[in-house]
């Protein structure tokens, strides 16, 4: 062997041996855990159960045929034929083959399932099940070995079962949890993680002896009744924001621009959660928005995105009825520990802010994800509401530190509320949510005792969720199903926890690897369009969906849902403004009966991996306007007469 060769043998190792631990353990070696182990059966095989119809079922029929040698594609190798499915996949989903016939004879039946950056098959024959996962989404898979001549193509893992009895009916589910399962007769037998988004599905016959007919099964929609009291009120909202990069921000031309603040008034983000700098902060005090003195914000082999503030972009977003909150993460090393200096700059930032941007910050937070020590915060929280006060800024609202995780947060709200004092200065509870379980309906529903524990530890004091986003290495991709798993996240924000606004990590920033611009921020610059401001995944458009017609004084109102899976919040505002949001994450479709008296919408935003927060006027006389509606599996729909916030930057901010 020569040193040339080194490389490519090494990648050939290096595949093989990923693609049998995958094998083993469902996921790839390198990154996190998987969110959801794999699980495949023990060896001895399974008995299957008789399998037992559902009553009245109706489906798609269909037949792969026995001696069809399939058809000649492109001048290559003649492919096995194949039956193909309509109509489009939900994006979350279950189906069953019933099969009235089934001879696997020398070959197996192929269940393939396809999607934008990848895909699975669920293959049977007459004594084993097997699932693989693939994704040829990259022309890098092309220098693996065994690829396909005609496209990229990477197994990522395969699981087998095996079985005993006969095969009447194989089901696959892919679930709201990023959770795929297959069940044979009924039975779970495979589950894994799939974090892909998949669209259609056909069968393929791997021999010419090979042999199945029978129908395609979707679950029949649940009828589920809502009931909203609007008599019984919570929280009053202040909105929805994030963090924009002002250095992406100053890179847009004038069109740009003005397309960033149509972008921000469509989608209601008014909230500008300021990363002010912080380590470079010089002891004058005075380079807050000088954007050479930027802190680098180090995303992988990202340039820097950056802590500055612009005190013309908060100008403007005031100017469209917007906010500005300021904290301070990393703190300059000449400040130490010093409680004068601390509000001393705090107060110098209000002060710049008040000049330059029309008004000092409508709260300020006490200090980003950094512990508060025990031994100072009390007497850091009494000063600065000294210091606000004694300044003209008695009307700047504070909140505490803000924790990276919720369990995290809990120990430090617990450690504020031992000073009764200290804690009575603080206006708002705060907490970041990267330890939200995405990949399980058991783990999510644990979650919600880790939300009550939080209330219990906060006393039930007002609430801002002041960060949002993924930050699993292994879930850093722009799936429609992880921003969906995400958007259950945002619905316990606002109906257990009260919070009175939402702000995702970034709204906006410059990035070179694309996945920080997928999982990290709602939109990035598009340096092949002059620097364009471009919502970057399906995150975007899944926090719209809670975001666009929930307006700044709106109050969440009490609303029930006879499904444990049909996920509802509802908003009333003045006028008899009226917002509805509606959370499908059962794999079944869901009818709607809305027990809300007097409201009447005028317009249905769906949400979904093929709508963009797409809106339909609603005839006063239609039943949808009652609230009378189907939602699919996967989907979010906002019934509301809310107008759409557009035109934003012809204002005059």
């Amino acid at each position: 062997m020569t040193a040339s060769d080194l490389p490519s043998r090494f990648r050939a190792i290096r595949t093989s041996a990923r693609q049998l631990l995958g094998a083993l353990c469902g996921t790839a070696v390198e990154g996190t855990p998987p969110l959801r182990p794999a699980i495949a059966p023990q060896i001895p095989p399974i008995a299957l159960p008789a399998w037992i119809a559902p009553a009245g079922q109706q489906g798609q029929p269909f037949e792969v045929p026995a001696n069809d040698v399939g058809i000649e594609i492109w001048g290559n190798k003649k492919a096995p034929p194949r039956f193909y499915f309509d109509p489009i996949l939900p994006s979350i989903f279950e189906r069953t083959l019933v099969l009235e016939s089934f001879t696997p004879a020398d070959g197996r039946m192929e269940w393939m399932f396809t999607g934008p950056k990848g895909g699975f098959t669920i293959s049977a024959d007459a004594f084993q099940i097997e699932l693989l996962e693939r994704h040829y989404d990259s022309p890098g898979f092309n220098t693996m070995p065994e690829k396909p001549a005609r496209h990229p193509e990477f197994i990522s893992s395969v699981l087998k079962a095996g079985y005993t009895g006969q095969l009447k009916a194989l089901t696959v589910r892919l679930d709201g949890q990023l959770g795929l399962t297959i069940l044979a007769n009924g039975l779970p037998i495979l589950q894994r993680e799939c974090l892909l988004d998949v669209n259609r599905h056909q069968l393929a016959a791997s021999s010419a002896n090979t042999h199945a007919c029978g129908i395609l099964l979707s679950p029949p929609p649940e009828k589920v009744r809502i009931h909203v009291a609007p008599d019984k009120s919570h929280q009053t909202m202040r909105g929805f924001g994030g963090i924009t990069s002002m250095l992406a921000y100053n890179r847009m031309d004038a069109a740009g621009k003005e397309q960033w603040w149509d972008f921000l008034c469509q989608y209601n983000l008014l909230i500008q959660r300021e990363y002010p700098i912080g380590q470079r902060l010089n002891p004058a005090m005075d380079n807050w928005d000088r954007l050479e003195d930027a802190v680098p914000h180090y995303y992988g082999d990202n340039f820097a995105v950056g802590e500055i503030s612009d005190f013309s972009y908060n100008r403007k977003i005031r100017g469209f009825g917007g906010q500005v909150w300021f904290e301070f993460w990393r703190l300059p090393d000449w400040m130490g520990e010093d409680d004068s200096k601390f509000t001393a700059a705090v107060i110098a930032y209000c002060r710049e802010a008040q000049a330059k941007a029309s008004s000092a910050p409508e709260i300020v937070g006490i200090q980003n994800e950094i512990k508060p020590a025990d031994d100072i915060w009390p007497g850091r929280v009494l000063a600065l509401r000294q210091a606000l006060d004694q300044a003209g800024f008695s009307q700047v609202r504070l909140h505490m530190n803000d924790s990276v995780y919720l369990w995290q947060a809990i120990e430090w709200a617990r450690i504020f509320r031992g000073s009764a004092e200290a804690w009575k200065a603080i206006d708002y509870s705060a907490a970041h949510f990267y330890d939200f379980p995405l990949h399980s309906p058991e783990e999510q529903d644990k979650y919600d005792a880790r939300i009550a524990e939080w209330n219990e530890a906060t006393g039930h004091k007002p609430f801002l969720s002041t960060e949002i986003c993924i930050n699993y290495a292994r879930c850093q991709t722009a799936s429609y199903r992880m921003a969906f798993s995400m958007g259950q996240l945002y619905h316990k924000n606002l109906v257990l926890m009260n919070a009175e606004a939402i702000c995702y990590c970034w709204l906006l920033i410059d990035v070179e690897q694309p996945s920080y611009g997928w999982t990290r921020s709602l939109f990035v610059t598009d340096r092949s369009r002059n620097f364009a401001p471009t919502p970057s995944s399906n995150q975007l458009r899944v926090f719209g969906a809670f975001s666009r017609r929930v307006r700044q004084g709106m109050t969440r109102v009490d609303a029930t849902s006879g499904s444990p899976d049909l996920l509802v919040s509802a908003f009333k505002g003045e006028g008899n403004q009226t917002t509805l949001i509606l959370l499908n994450r059962s794999t079944s479709p869901v009818e709607i009966q809305l027990d809300w008296t007097g409201a009447r919408f005028t317009e249905m935003e769906c949400t979904h991996f093929y709508h963009e927060n797409r809106v339909t006027p609603l005839d006063a006389a239609s039943p949808e306007a009652r609230g009378e509606i189907r939602v699919e599996p996967g989907s979010i729909v906002t019934l509301t007469n809310v107008p759409l916030g557009s035109q934003c930057s012809n204002s005059n901010g």
